[in-house]
């Protein structure tokens, strides 16, 4: 699973800085970066993007300021197999798979103007792995606390 993770981590820089903070950053944007955001936004209408609302701008600031510095943090514990990670991932991945889940909840039941049902399952389906590979790494992480801790302990008793 660690390479599954890996792989979460390392391929959620580039869209973290191209697409998911840009309503964190409107001002700031260059012009390729609104490009991108306005073929997004035209092409699946994604609610959060069209009309950001000010919680998901909130997420936003939170994913660029926290979420981006600890990509390339666990990217390299990954890597090299710091057991030390496993705590900074599970705090993570119970903050992002509680964030996710807001937002598939927004999506499944609000209706928007102008989305249409295809656009919706689309958009829930470019969310769901980003709620459950978060989802799996937060049990993952803790089981391999309890093991760490189970040990720890034991060699403790001896």
């Amino acid at each position: 699973l660690d390479l599954v993770f890996f792989v979460y981590f390392v391929t959620h820089i580039f869209p973290t800085m191209l697409l998911d903070t840009y309503p964190a950053l409107v001002p700031l944007t260059p012009d390729l970066l609104k490009s991108i955001n306005q073929w997004y936004t035209e092409n699946f209408n994604d609610p959060f993007f069209v009309n950001t609302p000010n919680w998901f701008r909130g997420f936003t600031y939170i994913e660029l300021l926290l979420h981006l510095p600890f990509f390339f943090y666990v990217s390299i514990g990954l890597w090299k197999d710091t057991a030390s990670i496993r705590l900074p991932m599970l705090v993570y991945s119970s903050h992002v798979t509680t964030t996710t889940f807001a937002c598939l909840v927004e999506l499944l039941f609000t209706k928007y103007e102008g989305l249409t049902d295809s656009q919706r399952n689309l958009l829930i389906s470019f969310y769901f792995p980003y709620f459950l590979i978060p989802l799996v790494c937060m049990i993952n992480s803790f089981i391999k606390l309890r093991m760490m801790e189970n040990l720890s302990l034991q060699r403790k008793n001896k």
